[in-house]
């Protein structure tokens, strides 16, 4: 038994190493023979792991030693080559088909401590009780403190049918539910209708990724907006959408670009007859007639965590001068996956092209071939120049992400938010809050909340220390220690109250944006993503600026370097 595990996960192995080598990073001269290197390679290493497993001082765990090894090898390469293995089927099914078989929950890591922060309507977990901010303590009798946020998600999905036990934490009580997994389908579109003054016609479609249904759900959403026969405008939410299939973006640009334009360069290595790796190259154009007449304007929103797919999107819109990007920087990859399949099961994710936007961005932020610190690639990509053109003579720029055409901050960037993400103090005052107030169903962060939640903060020392208070703060403990003079200590002292009152002042001058965050939170855990989604639009910054360029057709087209 021990021998035909050996050999089925050195087969294994063994073709992943040949995939690998075959698709990635090696670039030969005419007299090297490809096939003998790879044989010369999995003969070594099918020996080294072969004495190893049988004759190393302790038993080892073989499957997981392989994808130990396995892992390791991927990691000299970039973070979008991973390989799956048989149990990995519902992470793949999410990715390109928007499905997986699971419960109906969330989860986060707060504290080290594992919380359902959302529960799916109609789904089992709410059938069986379960609530958002409940702390998972045990997933089939495995204590799971400790255990990555990923695998935990693994634990939880399985095939639909299947059954999972859970120990579950609610208000310092604990008790067991058994729930049986279901076929769980993400919606591509949570959100589409009009937004604003009805007679503005101002049509908004919020797309969370890229899945083989995605282009039939913004065909759709469009047709229904239009049937309408008011569309005057459309803003495409594309934030925090980390992507998906390629052909779905290019799926989704065919229904708003106009036909015949490029829309996306792939350029890639393939292996010719003679065993050397070329260049390879693919355009893709519109192929079709849009659903939005170009009089139609588009606006689709970004931030940090738009990505891949995603980008493509945005890339062309804004290269083809087809619409405004409104928002924060994209994230900024700019490399494309294909999944192959090998045996038993097992897949691997590998990156084997770049994609460059319509006016040739590549907008990948961080080059892996060329940072690599184990060398193992043997030709390193760099981008001649950072600037390139949109048709109407627009300059774009290719160092890393999108850059939005108009830039809007959504959340307060800097010292005081970070120190209050880094406490965790939203989500503790959320918990804390609806402890105290649990018959509430609606919730608006007035002044005295606020007021609650600055008290909230100091009686659990949470109250937000500037740098140089905290840096004061330490030259006092040191001043102390080493006895220093008592001129010096009341000095320093001074100087911590001086600094205490501008931290307070630094604080305050956020009031409202901290205000914002804490009513977020809440929400999340009192509404569904389609309300929290509706409730946002009055406070939504980048979304308000999205509705004024739409009802300003002058500012529009100045944007995008028309003539109005």
């Amino acid at each position: 038994m021990k021998t035909n595990n050996f050999k089925k996960i050195f087969r294994t192995y063994l073709l992943i190493f040949i995939s690998i080598i075959l698709f990635y990073g090696i670039t030969l001269e005419k007299n090297d023979d490809i096939y003998e290197r790879i044989n010369r390679n999995l003969e070594i290493f099918g020996n080294i792991y072969k004495e190893i497993t049988l004759n190393y001082i302790d038993e080892l765990d073989v499957d997981r030693f392989i994808k130990a090894g396995i892992e390791g090898m991927l990691n000299t390469l970039d973070p979008y080559t991973v390989y799956y293995d048989e149990k990995s089927k519902d992470e793949l099914d999410l990715i390109t088909v928007g499905k997986y078989g699971g419960v109906g929950i969330a989860i986060e890591l707060h504290d080290s401590v594992v919380v359902i922060s959302d529960v799916m309507t109609g789904y089992e977990a709410e059938k069986k009780g379960l609530r958002k901010g409940d702390i998972i303590l045990e997933i089939d009798g495995t204590n799971i403190k400790g255990i990555k946020l990923e695998k935990i998600r693994i634990m939880v999905r399985g095939e639909p049918g299947t059954q999972v036990k859970f120990l579950i934490e609610r208000n310092k009580e604990t008790f067991e539910v058994v729930l049986t997994r279901q076929e769980i389908i993400l919606k591509n579109v949570p959100y589409s209708g009009f937004i604003g003054d009805t007679t503005d016609g101002i049509g908004y479609i919020k797309l969370s990724r890229f899945t083989v249904t995605s282009v039939n759900e913004i065909e759709t959403t469009i047709k229904t907006l239009k049937a309408n026969n008011n569309l005057k405008g459309l803003i495409l939410d594309l934030r925090n959408n980390g992507g998906g299939l390629l052909d779905a973006a290019i799926g989704i640009l065919n229904k708003l670009v106009p036909k015949n334009n490029l829309l996306l360069i792939t350029k890639g290595k393939q292996i010719d007859a003679s065993g050397v790796k070329r260049e390879s190259e693919e355009k893709f154009f519109s192929r079709e007639e849009p659903l939005l007449p170009p009089e139609i304007p588009i606006i689709i929103l970004i931030n940090g965590s738009t990505a891949s797919a995603s980008e493509i999107v945005a890339g062309a819109i804004q290269d083809l001068d087809r619409g405004v990007i409104v928002g924060t920087k994209s994230l900024g990859k700019g490399l494309v996956q294909q999944i192959r399949d090998l045996n038993y099961g097992t897949k691997l994710k590998l990156t084997t092209k770049r994609y460059f936007t319509p006016s040739g961005r590549w907008i990948q932020q961080k080059n892996y071939f060329l940072e690599n610190k184990y060398g193992v690639f043997k030709d390193k990509f760099i981008q001649e120049g950072q600037t390139f053109k949109t048709i109407n003579g627009r300059t774009v720029y290719a160092n890393g992400g999108i850059t939005p055409d108009v830039e809007v901050e959504q959340i307060p960037k800097g010292e005081v938010y970070d120190f209050l993400v880094k406490k965790d103090a939203f989500f503790k005052f959320a918990n804390y809050y609806l402890e105290k107030n649990p018959e509430i169903k609606t919730f608006i962060c007035t002044d005295l909340v606020f007021q609650e939640f600055v008290k909230f903060l100091k009686d659990n020392e949470m109250f937000y220390s500037s740098a140089e208070e905290i840096k004061l703060t330490e030259i006092l403990e040191a001043a102390k220690k080493k006895k220093y003079s008592d001129s010096y200590i009341n000095k320093i002292e001074n100087l911590i109250e001086i600094s205490k009152k501008e931290s307070e002042k630094e604080f305050l001058s956020v009031k409202e944006e901290i205000k914002r965050i804490i009513e977020n939170e809440i929400d999340r855990k009192l509404l569904n993503e389609e309300e929290r989604i509706k409730k946002s639009f009055s406070t939504d910054a980048q979304l308000l600026e999205a509705i004024s360029i739409v009802k300003d057709i002058y500012k529009y087209n100045n944007i995008l370097n028309k003539q109005n």
